[in-house]
């Protein structure tokens, strides 16, 4: 093993251990199978900058909702996934873009570590992960008091269900559950264009945990001039942010609603960004 690889290796051993402990968990492996796609929303809990950050450098965030992952198991609020910088590279005007690579890989609960390969399927930024999580202050003219997802449905705190706009002419349609223990609907097709690319994303026949994130919402919220180039789900578990024109910055309070990547060899839309 190279020395690069030891050291690499020794930071990810550190820092589970390190955040296992927070967690009031062990260190112990478990051979837990996520379902692919199953999707995870989280919160950044630190400010990654491309200009600052280092490879291996660690990435914590923690989980905003109960997930539901099968098989009985539920992935309390608050449990950590972790990842790690892959690459950092500032802007150079007239010379480079910024580029910002990391990876998702491992998920700390109080039963052990669960290895894992997750994908970004949205990611918004600070602000918008603000606007998302309270409700519109309501007017005399609206008393609805209603909440509005990341990627447009719509929460309203009369009913507790997750509407989503149809047409003009038929009006909303209920797509999902606001429970106590987090929002829930099956997440639907999507396209968005991210810089050059068409990034598509996949429905579920099951129902998924999305915290903040609409059933469609897709790509990237808030970041401007950022292209989402890699979302990591044919791109072995590799995300990637460039931008030609801002050094890449992901601030803590930012989210992402994460999934499991599909079982390797399983068919993937070619649209998508590898």
């Amino acid at each position: 093993m190279t020395k690069c690889s030891t050291r690499f290796l020794e930071l990810v051993i550190a820092s589970t251990a390190l955040l296992g402990a927070r967690a009031g968990a062990t260190t112990r492996t478990l051979d837990w199978k996520l379902l692919p796609d199953t999707a995870i929303p989280i919160e950044l809990t630190h400010t990654i900058r491309a200009d600052k950050a280092t490879v291996g450098g660690l990435i914590e965030a923690r989980t905003m909702q109960v997930v539901h992952l099968g098989h009985g198991r539920d992935l309390p609020k608050g449990s950590y996934v972790l990842g790690h910088v892959v690459k950092a590279q500032p802007v150079r005007p007239g010379v480079s873009a910024s580029v910002l690579e990391f990876r998702f890989d491992e998920i700390v609960t109080r039963q052990g570590v669960i290895p894992s390969r997750l994908y970004v399927r949205a990611l918004a930024g600070s602000m918008e992960t603000s606007e998302a999580s309270y409700p519109i202050t309501p007017t005399y003219m609206d008393l609805s008091n209603e909440r509005v997802l990341i990627g447009g449905d719509q929460i309203l705190n009369s009913s507790r269900n997750v509407y989503s706009p149809v047409s003009e002419d038929e009006g909303m349609d209920v797509v999902g559950k606001d429970f106590r223990d987090g929002v829930f609907e099956r997440l639907r097709p999507a396209e968005t264009i991210s810089g050059h690319a068409l990034l598509r994303c996949n429905g579920t026949a099951t129902v998924q945990s999305v915290g903040i994130y609409a059933g469609s919402a897709c790509g990237l919220y808030g970041f401007d001039m950022t292209s989402l180039t890699h979302t990591g789900r044919n791109n072995r578990g590799t995300v990637e942010l460039d931008s030609k024109y801002f050094t890449v910055k992901l601030y803590a309070g930012s989210t992402a609603l994460l999934q499991a990547a599909p079982n390797a060899g399983s068919s993937s839309p070619t649209a998508e960004p590898l």
